[in-house]
């Protein structure tokens, strides 16, 4: 009996450990994942936000200023009930727009407006500015109801697509850009009554395009701080079609570098509210902060110093800091 019960006294020992290592490594395996998701987090959200920002106020070869945007023509029908200028207005609406603390945790906002990177070429026959196609590099990304514009270096025209066929070349399309909206919902083109038809179905463009013009996808895109699935998250809204991007992204602050001695190169960094002319930002500073999705990680609360702010939080979360400066491509020294 003495045996028996040394050998227990023994065996629960032994199984203490065994268990006491079991939870060490399932803390340390715990530990090691949230921040590995928190990285791979920070890193996708900042290399997504950066391919957006710094594409703000591209439009293609074609030369943009807010003061005089008479080269660059908007074709949509602005007085349609579907047309949004938040959304379809490329050029009064401003390139970067964004708020200044009234999102979730204090976040900031920012929308900016532009052309995707992405082109297509310009490809005979190059039809006269009255006509309803023009024929591009075939493309499976451009589709009816989306909005593009056709650039060259003398100016842009900005419309909706309204169909998509295949040209006589089988390694072309045919974008149509008739009057109207291709579908409910969607601002369509106008039609002016200088166009050739007069009242009839033709839509015009400011000029014919040739092998030098090359046609892109228009975006405006936001991002925020809003409340998750299940986190607070950073969310990214394309033309009006919003999405949960990344979860745990607890805050966002945003700081915008200006040229203030017309060297067309940042030498201050402000909020929104202190921008005078969005013309004059030339980089952006984003400050992202991110959380674990897990609580009780840390063996204390963790005390981390955010947008010059010292906070210790209630809970044992694990949070990690992520900074970047984003160049505006088509501001800085040009």
């Amino acid at each position: 009996m003495v045996e028996i019960l040394v050998a227990l006294v023994i065996s629960l020992f032994l199984l203490g450990g065994v268990v006491q290592v079991y939870i060490g490594n399932k803390a340390s395996y715990s530990f090691t994942d949230a921040i590995g998701r928190i990285q791979e987090n920070g890193r996708f959200a900042m290399e997504t936000m950066a391919q957006d920002l710094r594409m703000a106020g591209f439009f293609g070869c074609a030369t943009f200023d807010p003061d005089d945007t008479e080269n660059i023509i908007n074709n949509l029908n602005v007085d349609s009930p579907d047309y949004n200028p938040a959304l379809h207005d490329f050029l009064a609406g401003g390139i970067i727009t964004g708020s200044d603390g009234d999102g979730l945790n204090g976040s900031d906002s920012i929308t900016v407006r532009g052309a995707k990177p992405t082109q297509v070429n310009v490809h005979p026959p190059y039809n006269v500015s009255s006509s309803a196609m023009l024929h591009v590099t075939a493309t499976a990304s451009i589709q009816p109801d989306d909005i593009v514009m056709v650039s060259n270096c003398r100016g842009a025209d900005i419309f909706q697509v309204t169909n998509k066929t295949n040209s006589t070349n089988a390694s072309q399309n045919a974008i149509v850009h008739n009057t109207g909206a291709p579908t409910a919902g969607t601002p369509g083109n106008y039609n002016p009554d200088s166009c050739k038809g007069g009242g009839g179905s033709a839509h015009c463009l400011s000029q014919t395009y040739g092998s030098d013009a090359a046609m892109f996808e228009m975006q405006t895109v936001t991002y925020s701080i809003q409340a998750g699935a299940s986190a607070p998250a950073l969310w990214r809204s394309e033309n009006g079609n919003d999405i949960e991007l990344v979860d745990g992204v607890e805050e966002m602050q945003i700081l915008y570098g200006l040229d203030t001695d017309g060297d067309n190169f940042p030498n201050q960094y402000v909020t929104i509210d202190n921008v005078p002319d969005t013309f004059d930002i030339m980089s952006i500073r984003l400050m992202l902060l991110l959380r674990s999705d897990s609580d009780f990680l840390a063996e204390d609360n963790q005390t981390y110093t955010f947008n010059g702010a010292t906070v210790t939080p209630a809970d044992r979360r694990l949070r990690q800091i992520f900074t970047t400066t984003i160049a505006l491509r088509n501001r800085l020294g040009g």
